[in-house]
């Protein structure tokens, strides 16, 4: 028996609300994993104790197995309609496709004919399935038998400006935000990652409002692109298992190639690719024998394999709806699974947002949507609503101020290029703060990353936490000043000291390395004589600053930190 969760139960009663309010066309929003299949098998269970019909409609032939499967959990006995299947016209509950239905419809036969009367219908993905041509005739079958109508989708956008949700249905309900979800531990977060240089967008052809296949899949196998695709996965996910996400059969099989010629274990699934083969290309996932799936469009809806940990997006569209089932394929929770990576190389996240981020869930008309703009922001600190101007928060006094904007630069000055919305920017915003105030009272550094969970239900990435407390020239004092903070913060067994303590420095600095962590003495670096006064520091800085190229980062890096240092030791001279 599937039991429900209270966000389950609230959504089922608001469709009971809805229809006690007259509403015969009622529209379920859950973000993928939050169980839209059994809530409408828990509708169909109370409908068919009653004598009801059903009719399950589903967008694709292949998604009618595992949507029978959930609904026989659910001790909902139902009925394929499907080719050459047995179909038993007894049965409550009736699961077809459009393909089917409209197939048939071809030959002659009449709704009735077919199956039946039905008193409700479940349009399942209905952002794509209430738009087919044939949509409107069985929504007329149902609603002319007295029934209502039932449809479920995770992104509820269109294309078109002139197509909207709220055409097809009256009422809402939606299920918990994406961040809610999270919190759950019904889905991971997303990190994003906006990746350029496979896409001239200047030159991609468009065609009904989007991006052309053909010339996505043009820029995107030219080796050059190809070469950058490869180099971005090794550099971001090489440790994990990836779905790659292209435009065309033949974008997929030379990714494909480019993979394997790395020596990278790749296996390609498109659309003419066997269900049991794909079956075993997943189990090959799972086992670690294939970490890279190449694919097109045809592992989106119904596609379900949690080991998935990274998506590479090399497809750039104008379709939010179509953007989003992709990149949240990656969502799934699974054993030791913490976040998935999403690697846009499409401009896709610039226009959409994180997929894991909070969504608008307007079904009004596209229009009235806009920019989304937003005149309030939330206080980090006591979660109130200020509007966007406020330096201080009225309800807790927090001060807004640029030092998360400087802090948050530092953090990504490793280059990763991560995508920064505004969930993830408070996010980053407040690890940081909270790590540096332990610091700074002297609190346990492990304190700042529980409140994280506490608050947020998931682990901060490490690069988040990088030159938290400490710059990144911080004097060899200040590094020895942290050093001893976090030997008199461990209280835990002496047996995994030295291993947390190994864990924080890489934190902070990215490295545990004594001899990278503490240089040279400044002297040396500088040049300059034990007695050396002030002037004689700076001169010296000044000459060897000169000499140096934009090449010379490093060596850059180690005269900032010695003149801190300097400075540090010479603060009488200094003043």
């Amino acid at each position: 028996m599937i039991e429900l969760r209270d966000y389950q139960k609230e959504m089922i009663g608001g469709v009971y609300k809805a229809i006690r309010d007259g509403k015969k066309r009622i529209l379920l929003i859950a973000l993928m994993g939050l169980g839209k299949t059994v809530l409408s098998g828990w509708i169909m269970r109370d409908a068919t104790s009653r004598g009801k019909r059903c009719l399950f409609l589903v967008p694709l032939t292949v998604l009618i197995d595992q949507t029978i499967e959930t609904l026989e959990a659910l001790g909902v006995h139902c009925s394929a309609l499907q080719g050459d299947r047995d179909y038993d016209p007894t049965a409550l509950v009736t699961v077809a496709s459009l393909q089917t239905i409209a197939s048939r419809l071809r030959t002659g036969q009449s709704l009735t004919e077919m199956m039946g009367e039905k008193h409700l219908l479940f349009a399942d993905e209905s952002h794509v399935t209430a738009f087919d041509k044939i949509y409107p005739d069985l929504e007329n079958f149902v609603l002319g038998n007295g029934g209502f109508c039932i449809g479920m989708t995770a992104t509820p956008w269109r294309l078109s400006k002139r197509q909207w949700l709220g055409q097809k249905y009256d009422r809402a309900i939606q299920g918990p935000q994406p961040p809610d979800a999270i919190k759950l531990g019904a889905v991971v977060p997303c990190r994003g990652f906006r990746l350029g240089g496979v896409f001239d967008f200047d030159q991609l052809k468009v065609s009904n409002g989007d991006y052309t296949l053909d010339s996505i899949a043009q820029q995107a196998t030219q080796p050059a692109a190809l070469k950058f695709i490869v180099s971005e996965w090794r550099r971001l996910a090489s440790d994990r298992p990836t779905l790659m996400v292209g435009a065309t059969v033949e974008q997929a099989r030379q990714t494909a190639l480019a993979f394997e010629s790395k020596g990278i274990k790749t296996a390609l699934i498109v659309g003419e690719t066997p269900h049991q083969e794909r079956l075993n290309i997943f189990a090959q996932v799972n086992s670690g024998e294939v970490q890279v799936v190449c694919s097109v469009g045809c592992l989106t809806a119904g596609f379900n394999l949690p080991a998935i940990s990274a998506i590479v997006y090399v497809r750039a569209t104008k379709s939010r709806a179509l953007f989003f089932q992709t990149a949240g394929r990656g969502s799934r929770p699974a054993p030791e699974k913490t976040d998935f990576l999403l690697l846009d190389f499409g401009g896709n996240l610039k226009r959409f947002g994180n997929p894991m981020g909070h969504q608008n869930y307007d079904i009004s008309e596209t229009k009235k949507q806009g920019a989304e703009h937003d005149p309030y922001k939330e206080c980090p600190d006591c979660h109130a609503e200020v509007l966007n101007f406020a330096k201080f928060c009225p309800h807790c006094g927090y001060e807004f101020g640029s030092e998360d904007e400087d802090d948050i630069s530092e953090a990504f000055e490793n280059g990763l290029t991560e995508f920064v919305d505004k969930t993830t920017k408070e996010q980053i915003s407040n690890i940081r703060r909270w790590r540096k105030e332990a610091y700074r009272v002297g609190a346990s550094p492990d304190s700042a990353i529980s409140k994280f969970y506490d608050r947020y239900r998931q682990n901060p990435p490490s690069e988040w936490l990088r030159y938290a407390c400490l710059r990144r020239n911080a004097s060899q004092k200040s590094k020895q000043k942290f050093l001893d903070y976090l030997d008199g913060s461990y209280k835990g067994h002496p047996r995994w000291a030295h291993t947390w303590l190994e864990y924080h420095l890489m934190l902070e600095f990215g490295t545990s390395d004594f001899s990278q962590l503490f240089q040279r003495d400044w002297r040396a670096v500088l040049g300059v004589p034990y007695a050396a006064n002030w002037e004689q520091v700076k001169r010296s800085y000044i000459a060897k600053i000169k000499a140096l190229t934009e090449a010379d980062q490093e060596l850059a890096d180690e005269l900032n930190a010695a003149l801190d240092d300097a400075r540090e030791d010479r603060i009488a001279d200094v003043a």
